[in-house]
């Protein structure tokens, strides 16, 4: 069941599917899991693959970001998830086209912004100017065994 505001466009519900394409640098881990999550001005968000392949996934200077189970974000299943990959760049459809419907959100005006979708149980969008960096740190992706 909804539940209306009353107001007539608040009450308007966003039905723009997501159009993404895989962050060709990610395919070296072909599963991961999310280890940890920091904010410092940049946001840098640990991963494991298999064996001891560790990363970190690095966005400078972000715009935003938010964190939603992945049950709240159904409109990705199953084209943006794992198998197929977990870190994909959200071409239209996604949290950056939601942010631009306020009039209030300026810096989308400036053009070039950017979001990603980060493949989670606790699924990350994030909005930024450049992509992210993914930084190896231990056994080698491609090498490790499960």
């Amino acid at each position: 069941m909804m539940h209306g505001t009353g107001n007539d466009e608040a009450d308007h519900v966003y039905t723009c599917e997501p159009q993404c394409r895989l962050v060709a640098e990610s395919a070296r881990y072909s599963r991961k899991v999310v280890r940890d999550l920091h904010y410092d001005g940049d946001l840098t968000i640990a991963i494991q693959g298999a064996g001891f392949s560790y990363a970190q996934v690095v966005f400078r200077r972000p715009v935003g970001f938010r964190v939603m189970d992945e049950q709240d974000l159904t409109e990705y299943w199953n084209t943006y998830s794992e198998p197929n990959g977990w870190l994909w760049e959200v071409m239209g459809g996604g949290w950056l086209d939601l942010e631009r419907r306020r009039p209030s959100f300026w810096r989308a005006q400036e053009g070039g912004m950017r979001e990603f979708f980060l493949v989670d149980e606790s699924c990350l969008n994030v909005l930024c100017w450049d992509p992210p960096e993914i930084i190896d740190l231990g056994t080698d992706p491609t090498a490790a065994t499960t």
